[in-house]
This record gives C-alpha cells, sequence and structure tokens, in this order.
C-alpha cells in the first residue's frame, strides 16, 4: 500500500478544550483520543478510518485517518463519501414513516394493497405481512438463495420485485421464508427493504432514489445518495477493500475518480423493484452527514430548521418493536437484543451489545465489501459516535467484551475513558 497519509481534525464546537495528564504532562482530551485511535488504526491495519465522538448535540471530536482510494492516495477526509453499507435501512424507514405522516401508508395494513400483487407466508396465507413487519424484521421473510440471484440479476433482467417474493416467481426459493409466522420472530433481512422502497415508490409517484433525495437528503443538507450516479462528491467517494492473496483488492465503488455511470435500466418502470437502488445498504454518505442524521432525531424530527418527520414519529422510529424474550428470534449470537423501525436499539448487556458501558443506544450498523459502519445515539443525553472504515488487512472477529467486532470494540473502548472529559 502507498505511504498512509494521516489526517486529523478536531471539532470544539459548543465544547472548552479540556487538559488531561498523560506521562505527567498536560496534554488536550482531543490528542489524547487521537493518538488512541491511530493506536486503534494501526492495530487493525485498516485502509482508512473516520472517527467522531458527538456530546450534548454537537460534534466535539473528528478523527480521520489513512486512505479512501489507494490507487489516487486520496486521503481520508471530513469530505470523504462511504457506502455506509446497512446504516441506509434507517434512511429507508425515514422514508417510509414521512408517508405513514401525510397518511398514504398505514403500519398495520396488508402491504399486498399497495404492491398490486399478494404477498403472502406460504405457512401462513391467512395472516398478511405489514409495514411494521417489515421495518422490524419480523416478517417472516429471509435472505434465501434465491434473493442472492435476484439481487446478481437485476440491473440486467429488469424484473419485477414480486418474481422473488411469489410462489411462482422466476426468483423464488423455499428460503425466502421462515418457519415462523409474521408478527412472532426476529429474522434480520436485507430483501424486505426492497419491497419497502417499491411501495415508497407506489405511495409517492417518485422513483426512490429521487424520492429520498427530494424529501430528505436536500432537506437535510446531506451529500448523501442512494444513486452513485447522482453524488456530487463522487471524487471523494472511498474505495472498499478486502486484503486478499496478501494484497490489497478492490471490492467496490472504485471509479477512479470519474462520475459512476448510471445503473438503473432506461426502461425502469416506477413501483417494479425498489429494491434497485440498495435500500438496504448501498447509500453513499459521508461522517457529516450521519453527524446531521444524529442532530435530527436529537432534535426530534427537525434539522436546518426543516421539519423531516414529527417529535412522534421519531420516537416511534426510537421505540421498542421487538425485544428478544429468549426465543423469539435470531439474536445473531446476542448482538440483535432490541429493534425499532430501521433502528438498532442496543440494551447496554454485559458481553453483548455493548458501546459505552452504563448507556443504551440507539443507531445501525453496517458490514459490506470490507466496509464497517456505525451510527449509534442517546437521544436522552445528545452523545454519539460515528465509525468507519474501508477495510482491514485482519478478517473481522467478534470483540472480547461484547458482540461488536474486535475493531469496533477497540474503537468504543479507545473512547469511554474520555468521554466524560469533554
Amino acid at each position: 500500500m502507498k505511504k498512509i497519509i494521516i489526517v486529523c481534525l478536531f471539532a470544539l464546537i459548543a465544547c472548552h478544550k479540556s487538559d488531561v495528564k498523560e506521562d505527567g504532562k498536560k496534554v488536550s482530551v482531543q490528542e489524547v483520543l487521537d493518538s488512541n485511535l491511530k493506536k486503534v488504526f494501526e492495530k487493525n491495519e485498516l485502509m482508512g478510518m473516520s472517527v467522531v465522538l458527538i456530546k450534548n448535540g454537537n460534534p466535539v471530536f473528528k478523527g480521520n485517518y489513512g486512505v479512501a482510494n489507494d490507487e489516487l492516495e486520496l486521503p481520508v477526509t471530513d469530505k470523504t463519501v462511504f457506502r455506509i453499507a446497512s446504516i441506509s435501512k434507517t434512511f429507508t424507514a425515514i422514508a417510509v414513516m414521512q408517508l405513514f405522516e401525510q397518511g398514504k401508508l398505514d403500519l398495520d395494513k396488508d402491504m399486498s394493497d399497495y404492491l398490486g400483487w399478494e404477498l403472502r407466508h406460504p405457512k401462513y396465507p391467512e395472516k398478511i405481512i405489514t409495514a411494521r413487519h417489515l421495518l422490524s424484521h419480523t416478517s417472516g421473510i429471509r435472505d434465501g438463495e434465491g434473493s442472492s440471484n435476484f439481487s446478481r440479476n437485476m440491473f440486467t433482467d429488469n424484473v419485477q420485485i414480486a418474481e422473488l417474493f411469489q410462489p411462482n416467481g422466476k426468483y423464488y426459493t423455499e428460503d425466502m421464508f421462515a418457519p415462523e409466522a409474521p408478527g412472532t420472530y426476529f429474522s434480520y433481512t436485507n430483501c424486505t427493504w426492497g419491497i419497502l422502497a417499491t411501495v415508497v415508490e407506489k405511495l409517492s409517484g417518485q422513483r426512490f432514489d429521487v424520492y429520498c433525495r427530494e424529501n430528505i437528503f436536500k432537506a437535510m443538507g446531506l451529500e448523501a445518495d442512494f444513486n452513485p450516479a447522482e453524488l456530487r462528491s463522487y471524487d471523494q467517494l472511498a474505495a472498499l477493500y478486502r486484503f486478499e492473496n496478501n494484497q490489497w483488492t478492490v471490492q467496490a465503488d472504485d471509479y477512479g475518480g470519474q462520475k459512476p455511470l448510471e445503473r438503473v435500466p432506461s426502461n425502469y418502470t416506477l413501483g417494479n423493484n425498489g429494491l434497485l437502488f440498495g435500500p438496504q445498504g448501498s447509500l453513499r454518505c459521508a461522517a457529516e452527514d450521519l453527524i446531521k442524521t444524529t442532530q435530527m432525531f436529537f432534535n426530534d424530527g427537525i434539522i436546518n430548521n426543516n421539519p423531516i418527520l414529527k417529535k412522534e414519529t421519531v420516537n416511534l422510529m426510537l421505540s421498542d418493536q421487538w425485544t428478544y424474550n429468549g426465543s423469539n428470534g435470531d439474536t445473531w449470537e446476542d448482538f440483535f437484543l432490541s429493534y425499532g423501525f430501521g433502528i438498532h436499539r442496543t440494551l447496554d448487556q454485559t458481553k453483548a451489545d455493548v458501546i459505552f458501558p452504563g448507556i443504551k443506544m440507539t443507531g445501525h450498523p453496517g458490514i459490506a465489501y470490507g466496509l464497517l459502519s456505525d451510527m449509534y445515539f442517546d437521544k436522552a443525553t445528545k452523545t454519539g459516535v460515528i465509525f468507519i472504515t474501508n477495510g482491514s488487512k485482519n478478517n473481522f472477529q467478534y470483540g472480547q467484551n461484547s458482540t461488536f467486532y474486535q475493531v469496533e470494540e477497540d474503537v468504543f473502548e479507545a473512547i469511554y475513558p474520555l468521554l466524560n472529559s469533554f
């Protein structure tokens, strides 16, 4: 790998500079945290990394390390745009909840009525599948083999998403549905978010990426987009890497600094297949955009004086829609213990979903193509943490003190002892 460029930027908004002692010398808490995170960066042999700490609703530390694109020698900065993987689900949920606020969508109505085709669990045809189920991963749908085949071919076949979920569909496989009935069991899925995005198109009359751009991203002042061809900051896009055969290997988003080509078929039909836009994991955005997202939640749905959601809707999204009772879900080894609408709720359980001990947080993680990402926050104290890396030489392994990955745990543990010093 070419020489790693280290870029560190400290934000001291709404915060006085504090000093701590290290080796008998007075140094700023920002310098100590920066030093701690550099050690995390080096220990885990990362390609690039962004870390943000938020206190009292504002960023008090921003650190950027390494490179966003090795070939271009592009450093990670505040402007670096990452594919943030499953944090994308939170934004898809925001789009759905906006339509709920407008009275266009009933959270407990049969989704078939919105889709225009019947969506049913084959083992429980008498049970309807609702938006509430889909937003909380309790629909009885799983990411079966058909989902992978569908995702691989959907850019060339221009198929309807119904082909994936209906028993007579071209891409349907029996493992698309779990043994459990809708509303009874948590099973984390990605393909179901394509259903939600398709419904957003049906109810709004706009393509999913266009709807989010006009009704969420512009209103919030974000650079984010579900369609890489529409990114304004495409020249700051981070490539995603894995270390294979003793070398860094690009997995995704290496466009050589050029504007990505449009991948949406020119003959795409509105409401045909929202999965095309990656509502489950293909949003590209910067850490700065995630800061604004936490602030929107902190401010009861308002950012830049623009109402994105109502206070009641924010509280509904963050509230308990499913909590593990010992048998009602696949927890991923005690990682998912509670979930809202497109929001992971940590319960701060020992050796499980711990971020900062003693603080329950809401937000979302992401993993894809060598990338790891986290956006978590506590609305009551307006504390938050953002972490993104675009690749590691090491295979991601679970941490020793939680069910987050070791590199995530290292970041959280680097911050936690200094949390009250800001």
